[in-house]
């Protein structure tokens, strides 16, 4: 498990993130980080967080640092900040703030090198992270830049949700236009590898979840919703034809 930081200031809720608004919290280590604690944001949430997380840097993409985080209870009770209650429930998840981030926005597309926009395309539609929209007027793409301009991709807390629309994704994903790149028998056999390596630390990243996250009783039944089981069938279905098809 990576190792867990300590909440030391509470600084702000942040206004980004539609379904779950995170704190931007200072923490022992010196770094600001976007924090979604598990009694607003829940487990399948954190769970999506860490999976989204891991394995998106499998495929390569720029995915901020992130951390387990301790709230202490008494910062969390002596703070008057609205909605601070949010933050309990035990260890949270925190993504490490982008320093001098802006907005990816429409114009940024040009800019934007294909094979990353593939990558990204690839790796939503492979957790079924329906939250990454654009178009000519606005959206919600969880995608920022840092002050060299290098992108950064955020916010996993809605991938594996079960309301995923599959058409949906494929009308209004910020980087549709790359799927018609997968319709090449050697770059869908390139990419079929590439998943099948990620997935193999499947086991790896699922040890990494806190137990509070998956377990809500004292038999250690995975109760949550999805199940881990049910992640692992979602992702294990590149090796089929209806995966790659609609694109």
């Amino acid at each position: 498990m990576p190792e867990s930081i300590r909440a030391v200031e509470i600084v702000r809720q942040s206004h980004q993130g539609y379904s779950i608004k995170p704190f931007i919290i200072r923490a022992d280590d010196g770094y600001s980080y976007f924090v979604k604690g598990l009694d607003k944001s829940g487990g399948p949430a954190l769970i999506s967080e860490v999976l989204g997380a891991e394995l998106g840097k499998k495929l390569g993409l720029p995915i901020p640092q992130w951390r387990f985080m301790n709230v202490p209870a008494d910062l969390i009770g002596f703070s008057a900040m609205p909605n601070v209650s949010d933050l309990g429930g035990g260890l949270a998840f925190a993504s490490r703030a982008v320093e001098n981030a802006s907005d990816f926005t429409i114009t940024d597309l040009n800019s934007t090198p294909a094979e990353l926009m593939r990558r990204v395309l690839l790796f939503d539609w492979w957790v079924q992270n329906g939250d990454r929209c654009l178009g000519q007027k606005g959206g919600n793409v969880n995608l920022i830049r840092d002050a060299r301009g290098e992108l950064a991709v955020i916010d996993h807390n809605l991938a594996f949700h079960k309301g995923f629309d599959a058409q949906d994704f494929l009308d209004r994903h910020v980087f549709r236009e790359r799927g018609r790149d997968f319709r090449d028998y050697v770059v869908r056999q390139e990419y079929t590898q590439i998943l099948a390596e990620a997935l193999a630390e499947w086991d790896t990243i699922a040890d990494l979840l806190p137990e509070e996250w998956v377990y809500r009783d004292r038999d250690f039944i995975d109760l949550t919703e999805p199940t881990l089981a049910d992640r692992l069938k979602i992702l294990e279905m590149f090796m089929e034809e209806r995966f790659w098809g609609p694109l």
